[in-house]
């Protein structure tokens, strides 16, 4: 408006000096004007909406912008917006902009934007959905500046359903003659519910064409255009369109030519004038085509004719048009006469003249009489038979026999030749009836209600008759329930109808109605009304001509199946004294109605009765009147309303209303409604309470009087009971009538001592006279509030309490505790003094200490590790037996405490402190609490012992010439970390090109192991830190370089043991001084590296091959096998092989190894039931032995394989157990039942299986009932059950229950856990559960339990008939133990007079155990 009022303001301006300046300066000033309104305003426009088009085809929507300035080229994009939601369609500039439900169409190609123009863009959907139906959203981006326009646009888009529809139903296929005529006709309809217009177009697709050629169109304006080409055949009136009715569209061709052959058909548009005045194409059909043959006609020679018959196609019913067309066909056709005859099965029909004559044979003159036959002569060629209403006597075979005659002198026509047509044969069937028959009637009516059928009759012209039959289900027959004649007699009444109130009659209308007075539910199923139609014969008799009939089902429901009865309230939930109203709402027909309303109290199971009212009026009451209301309305379904004005606890618990329907005195229905829970709340207490101090400190031999007051009450009625409570017993109480009673806590001698008081209404005083000190302690009082509902009983409200300590003191006491706080440090395994000091003792022979000693370990609760009473008494409560041996107390004097720990480890740092208690002898000899205090803390830290182990490190190099003296390897230790340490010490010798090996151990438990078997290795041990190791008898085998490595390990007072260092010594490199060198090296290893994957479990092979060459009886080998664990210094031998022979192991898994050498150059070693730990670096090494002269066997040469690098995996684990839920309800407890296991697939194949079967109880939960352990033992945990097991497969387990009782109902599973055997250990892979087994065991009485006289009387003389029969079958037994007894005093005791009486075995079933 601002920008508006300046316009016109400098328009005023304008016209003002017009009137002074030329009109140049006019004109200048007015372009200036307009540039400034008009420039730099953004302005984006949109397709006018709304727009419809119709789902699965296309639309292109434009958008443009004007306005802007900068860059020609502007992005724009498009989002749909639907209710509370903006959807990011496509846009321009961002490939990433479209939410996920477009970005697949648009990477498809079904939505794009097609750019215009840099300003215009045109955006494309190839393919509607109904979730593009919404508002679109056309806007361009902003490229800088201010904002300045309408930067968007939007226009409504909606997407209908496609209900276009177009066919053809005629004949797929035609052969036409020249000249004939060609009609077809399509069915185009639409059922959009928006203004739209149809175009029908006519199509011909000859062999020739490339495309269709359109024909003839009815354009959505009503408009016939003809198709290129068609233009003259349009003019000439050789094509034409017809509408026929509402969705008919007719081609009429009278005369075909040859170019007219080819596939016709037609195709619908339908349009739409969308707001912009302009019409879219929305939809479009095409129908089928029909392939038209056109027979080109010969033209005979000079002086000869051809005739052609042709008769009407398609099926002809009686009342059909029949046409036989006869065609001429010769040159010069003018100059010549022709007499033209019909025959019909070589019978003359009609016969034309060359003179033109028309001439009807026999019966048919008639017919031409009455017009319904006629013969003409169309044109020059033609000849045309028509019979209008054709009969079944019409139809046979016809020809045209047609004479060429010249015309005499005299007039008369003279015949000079004759030609034949080719026979057609027309078929006439009887024209099939238009009598229709359509049933009407109710889908459902109500019991006792009038059930009427209605039968409507069209396309008949005679009399009716009707007869109606039933039938109750799609199984039944019909029977027949009454008929009409048609003479309107009712008759045949059926047997089940017969006292019915049934009839039949016709109505005014034309329509048969069936009535049944008071349905009844039998009265549902099929009826079906037969309708015949009757025609007067030539005698007058009447004949039933037709007979149409239909079923139909129909239900007659119940009164109790359409009756709903619920039961509702608003107040169901209420404070005691407030209303209830409960609504019982009846829907359903209308019928007389009973009701009874009946009451549950809560926490009962027996149902009381209300009131009763009957179906004629009268109520009944069963409760006290006075305390409900009752009302009954009746607007569309009938509310009887129950009120109680004044709710009480009484009539707190499950209401139900119970209906009863009626219909003419009898009952129809019993329906009770959902029961409604109404609970009556007590008041919420505003009660509260007030004691003056919650302490309360006096002297012995004082009165205490100790107050509790209610400040605030509920209601002015409001009642209270009195508990006082000492500590946890009660001492007195007080009821609503005020009388007091003594509790538990109130001994003989105090309860003289005690009393309680009411000063006012609502303050409540306990009075202790003459305290001692054993009357200290907390004093409860508890006040429990009282109110009286409306039927008169009290009930209880919120009961609360206060608290108050009473403290009866001697005297005053100067004992406290020594607070101060402290910082302890210890070396392991050294001593740790902790102490604790009462302050202010003085000499008072009365007072006596006790004390706790607590312990906070760092990050955990607090633990008492002893006390020590103040009558000596002292108790360790460690939470750990090895600390309590480690624990000293002692009390050097009285209020001092002193706590030993000995040989302190890392596990006792943390914070220390003691509780004292003092107790001082009272006049009676009874030690009393007087007073307590803690002390403060000591933190205690716990040094661990530095690593300060130095091994001697000098270096040496040793030259051996005599062989027989050898050489000592000395490992030396220079210092060590603690006095208490112990060693272990290894030697390791490596060789050229080897990594080392440890050949020698000295364990710190004292135990030697060496690992060279050729030749024994002297350990020596001089002094504590000192070890020897001496290779006797060198051979060059034993050159190296040679160091020993220690462990200093300390044994804690936990009895474990800690590494606290290790340390290696120097080397000492040692060679042989001899003159025997080794001259021919003879044999190779292979030095080539592999790597082994192996599965936890599987077993892996190493082998180690010789190249030899030739091969030497004198050359012997040893062998060893060493390996390297990753991250290691030192190889670990695993195995020795002697040149003579011995085999020795080195590793304590030397029951998994494997050794073998299967040729002379070959050695295995097969490693079993792999573990993690297995993986690492393998090689062997081989020395090379040569008998000499001497018959001794000297090392020549040797060498090493390359390294085979091993990794054992963690086997995955695959476990599965099938998991299928399964229930048996059993009802013969003979029968027995079987808890399936069975295992789908499994982690390895080396893998053993533990099964344990569980039952789920309800109070119990999970109970073991069998297992089957890996190891193949059976364990069942059940007594009083025979279980029996089976493993029908390797994967499949079973338990079977037999002789089943009601205690094995419940829930069944089991459990499968699976093992393998890695480094002779159990592993456990993984463990999985079965589905559950539900089993119901139904006994004989669970429908109804009844107990008669005759079942007590067998139930009690059964059992004692059992005991009466037990008790004579132990005495017969005894008798005879005793008779057996003597006689085995009289035989004699060896064992062959005596034989043994063999066991019969139970060989139980295959695969089954127990």
């Amino acid at each position: 408006m601002r920008k508006q009022t300046k316009g016109s303001l400098h328009l005023r301006m304008v016209d003002l000096w017009c009137q002074k300046w030329n009109l140049q300066l006019l004109l200048c000033l007015t372009g200036l004007l307009q540039w400034d309104l008009c420039s730099g305003q953004i302005q984006v426009q949109i397709q006018k909406g709304p727009l419809y088009r119709v789902k699965g085809y296309p639309i292109s929507i434009s958008c443009n912008v004007t306005g802007f300035t900068g860059p020609s080229n502007r992005d724009f994009q498009f989002i749909l917006k639907k209710p509370n939601v903006e959807l990011n369609m496509i846009s321009t500039s961002d490939p990433d902009f479209a939410y996920g439900m477009f970005s697949d169409r648009i990477r498809n190609k079904e939505i794009y934007i097609q750019r215009l123009s840099g300003s215009s863009v045109l955006l494309t959907i190839k393919n509607l959905l109904e979730n593009d139906a919404g508002d679109l959203l056309c806007e361009t981006l902003h490229t800088g500046g201010a904002y300045y326009g309408d930067y968007a646009a939007e226009t409504k888009l909606n997407v209908i359903a496609d209900t276009l529809e177009a066919s053809y139903s005629g004949s797929p296929s035609q052969s036409l003659s020249e000249g004939d005529p060609l009609q077809l006709e399509c069915q185009v309809s639409s059922q959009t519910f928006q203004h739209t217009h149809l175009s029908v177009t006519w199509f011909l697709h000859g062999e020739e064409d490339e495309i269709p050629r359109p024909i003839i169109t009815l354009d959505k304006d009503l408009t016939v255009k003809p198709g290129a080409g068609f233009e003259d055949g349009y003019r000439a009136g050789l094509i034409s369109m017809d509408k026929v009715e509402d969705t008919t569209y007719r081609l009429k061709m009278p005369q075909v030519q040859q170019s007219d052959q080819g596939k016709f058909y037609c195709k619908a548009i339908e349009w739409i004038q969308d707001p912009d005045r302009s019409w879219t194409q929305i939809a479009h059909k095409t129908t089928t085509a029909c392939n038209v043959e056109i027979k080109r006609i010969v033209a005979p020679d000079a002086g000869s004719f051809s005739v052609y018959l042709k008769a009407s196609k398609g099926p002809l019913q009686e009342g059909d048009a029949l046409d036989i067309r006869c065609s001429v066909n010769a040159q010069n056709l003018p100059g010549h006469f022709f007499s033209v005859t019909w025959l019909k099965n070589q019978q003359k029909v009609a016969q034309i003249g060359s003179s033109g004559v028309l001439t009807m044979f026999d019966s048919y003159k008639e017919r031409e009489n009455a017009a319904e036959m006629r013969a003409v002569k169309t044109s020059h060629t033609d000849y045309l038979l028509t019979i209008r209403s054709a009969r079944a006597e019409d139809q046979g075979q016809y020809q045209c026999e047609v004479w060429e005659e010249n015309m005499n002198e005299d007039g008369t026509y003279k015949k000079i030749q004759k030609e034949m047509s080719s026979p057609e044969t027309v078929s006439i069937t009887a024209k099939e009836s238009d009598l229709a028959v359509v049933m009407e009637m109710k889908d459902a009516v109500t019991e006792g209600d009038a059930l009427r059928v209605f039968c409507s009759v069209s396309g008949f012209k005679g009399p009716l008759s009707v007869s109606w039959q039933h039938k109750k289900d799609s199984g039944a027959s019909f029977s027949d329930v009454i008929s009409l004649t048609h003479e309107g007699v009712m008759r045949d009444v059926g047997a089940r109808y017969q006292s019915r109130n049934v009839q039949t009659f016709h109505s005014p209308a034309g329509n048969f109605i069936l009535e049944l007075g008071a349905s009844a539910t039998s009265d549902s199923g099929e009826y079906k009304c037969i309708v015949s139609e009757w025609t007067v014969q030539s005698n007058g008799e009447m004949k039933k001509a037709n007979t149409k009939s239909q079923q139909k089902a129909i239900i007659v429901n119940s009164v109790e199946s359409l009756m709903k009865v619920s039961l509702k309230s608003r107040t169901t939930n209420v404070p005691i004294d407030s209303p209830v109203e409960l609504l019982c709402t009846v829907r359903g027909p209308k019928v007389s109605l009973a009701v009874r309303w009946m009451f549950q109290p809560r926490n009962s199971t027996v149902q009381t009765n209300i009131l009763s009212i009957s179906h004629t009026g009268e109520i009944t009451w069963k409760a006290d009147q006075r305390n409900y209301q009752l009302s009954i309305q009746q607007p569309s379904d009938t509310h009887f309303t129950l009120m109680v004005p004044r709710a009480s606890k009484q009539q707190e618990g499950q209401y139900q209303c119970q209906v009863d329907a009626y219909q003419k005195d009898v009952q129809k229905a019993k329906i009770i409604s959902n029961p409604l829970a109404v609970i009556v709340q007590k008041l919420v207490s505003k009660m509260s309470l007030y004691s003056p101090t919650s302490r309360l400190e006096t002297t012995v031999n004082t009165d205490a009087k100790l107050e509790c007051s209610v400040t605030r009450t509920t209601t002015d009625t409001s009642r209270f009971t009195i508990t006082w409570m000492f500590g946890s017993q009660m001492l007195l109480t007080m009821d609503l009538d005020a009388v007091v009673k003594f509790g538990p806590a109130a001994n003989l001698e105090m309860d003289q001592r005690i009393r309680m008081e009411i000063r006012q209404k609502q303050d409540f005083q306990l009075i202790i006279q003459q305290v001692r000190t054993s009357d200290s302690g907390q004093y409860h009082c508890e006040v429990e509030e009282w109110l009286q509902d409306p039927l008169g009983d009290w009930y209880s409200l919120k009961k609360m309490s206060v608290s108050k300590e009473l403290v009866v003191k001697e005297k005053a006491s100067d004992f406290k505790m020594n607070k101060s706080n402290t910082q302890l440090k210890v070396e392991e395994g050294k001593q740790l003094m902790l102490k604790c000091s009462v302050e202010g003792i003085g000499s008072d022979s009365t007072l006596r200490y006790s004390l706790t000693w607590m312990f906070n370990q760092y990050e955990s609760s607090s633990v008492a590790l002893l006390t020590y009473s103040h009558d000596g008494r002292l108790k360790y409560n460690s939470f750990d037996s090895e600390l309590e041996g480690r624990l000293h107390f002692s009390t050097p004097e009285v209020g001092v405490f002193h706590l030993t720990i000995h040989r302190s480890i890392q596990e006792d740092r943390g914070c220390y402190y003691c509780q004292v208690q003092q107790y001082q002898l009272d006049c009676k000899g009874q030690w009393s609490p007087k007073a307590g205090d803690k002390s403060g803390f000591t933190n205690v830290t716990v040094q661990l012992i530095e690593n300060n182990l130095h091994v001697h490190k000098e270096e040496q190099s040793l030259n051996i010439s005599n062989l027989q003296a050898g050489f000592t390897i000395d490992c030396v230790i220079e210092s060590r970390s603690s006095d208490a340490s112990v060693f272990e010490v290894t030697w390791s010798r490596g060789q050229r090109n080897e990594g080392p090996v440890i050949i020698f151990n000295a364990s710190r438990h004292g135990t030697l192991h060496s690992a060279i078997d050729d030749k024994d290795l002297v350990f020596g041990h001089p002094s504590a830190m000192h070890y020897k190791l001496t290779v006797p008898n060198v051979n060059p085998t034993d050159t190296g370089l040679y160091h020993c490595q220690v462990v200093e390990w300390i044994q804690t007072a936990a009895n474990k043991w800690r590494k606290i260092g290790e340390d290696m010594s120097g080397k000492i490199s040692v060679h042989e001084d001899t003159e025997e060198r080794q001259k021919n090296v003879s044999f190779a290893m292979d030095k080539n590296g592999k790597h082994l994957f192996i599965k936890e479990g599987e077993q892996f092979d190493l082998e180690c091959f010789l190249d030899v060459g030739k091969e030497d009886p004198t050359h012997h080998y040893s062998l060893r096998w060493v390996f390297n664990r990753p991250e290691s210094t030192s190889g670990i031998p695993l195995l020795s092989y002697s040149y003579d022979g011995r085999l020795q192991y080195h590793t304590e898994n030397q029951d998994r190894l494997r050794f073998s050498r299967p040729t002379s150059d070959t050695f295995h070693l097969a490693v079993l039931n792999s573990d993690i730990a297995d993986s690492g670096s393998y090689q062997c090494r081989v020395e090379q032995y040569q008998l000499d002269c001497e018959g001794q066997w000297k090392p020549m040469a040797r060498d090493q394989s390359g390294s085979t690098i091993v990794t054992v995996r963690s086997i995955e684990s695959k476990l599965r157990v099938q998991k299928d839920n399964r229930t048996l309800n059993i009802t013969n407890h003979q029968a027995g039942f079987t808890v399936d296991c069975v295992i789908d697939s499994q982690s390895s194949d080396k893998s053993v299986f533990e099964v344990t079967w569980f039952k789920v109880q309800e109070e119990e939960g999970s109970v073991t009932m069998f297992t089957a352990r890996r190891d193949g033992i059976l364990h069942s945990a059940i007594s009083y059950t025979y279980l029996v097991f089976g493993r029908p497969l390797a994967t499949h387990y079973k338990l079977t229950v037999p002789q089943i009782n009601p205690t094995d109902m419940g829930q069944y599973y089991c459990q499968v856990e699976e093992w393998l055997l890695t480094a002779n250990t159990w592993k456990k892979l993984d463990s999985d559960k079965s589905g559950v087994l539900s089993i119901y065991v139904h006994t004989e009485g669970d429908s109804e339990k009844q107990t008669e006289p005759l079942g007590m009387a067998l139930g009690v003389t059964i059992p004692l008939i059992c005991f009466l029969v037990l008790v004579i079958i132990l005495l017969l037994r005894r008798a005879h133990k005793r008779n057996s007894e003597l006689k085995k005093k009289k035989d004699c005791l060896w064992a062959e007079n005596n034989p043994l009486s063999p066991m019969p075995e139970v060989t139980p079933a295959a695969g089954d155990h127990s």
